[in-house]
């Protein structure tokens, strides 16, 4: 007689996909991670992608989720935002940024690209022209 035993255990493989990479400012991310409501899905391979998660994002996931040799199926737990951007010509040195809360809307402001390089050049100015002073007196 021979006892043979064995274990196979096989751990799914997960792939952490962030759309967009980029163009969102980290601390409107951070806004929208802490006070968005976010909208959650399960998608399998069988399941068409939701209308409004169409375009860019579908060529992206779509392909992730068709099985591979040897798969049985594949899914995926997504999680979206809309998300607006919005610069009012009145505020030109503003940049808005809002997304469905639990309640109501929530908005986030943050300054736009010039203001901020007027603000670092106004400080750098600022530095140096301490820098100056304190060479002067010294």
């Amino acid at each position: 007689m021979t006892w043979t035993e064995g274990i196979i255990s096989r751990q799914p493989r997960t792939e952490e996909i962030k759309w967009p990479e980029s163009g969102l400012p980290y601390l409107a991310r951070q806004h929208a991670r802490e006070y968005g409501s976010w909208r959650k899905i399960f998608l399998t391979h069988n399941d068409s992608v939701p209308r409004n998660l169409e375009g860019e994002f579908k060529a992206l996931l779509k392909p992730r989720l068709k099985p591979h040799d040897d798969e049985i199926a594949r899914e995926a737990d997504l999680r979206y935002l809309s998300l607006a951007r919005v610069v009012v010509p009145e505020h030109r040195h503003r940049v808005y940024y809002v997304c469905p809360g639990q309640t109501s809307p929530q908005v986030f402001i943050l300054p736009s690209a010039q203001r901020t390089w007027q603000i670092a050049a106004a400080v750098l100015g600022v530095v140096a022209v301490l820098y100056l002073l304190s060479r002067l007196l010294s």
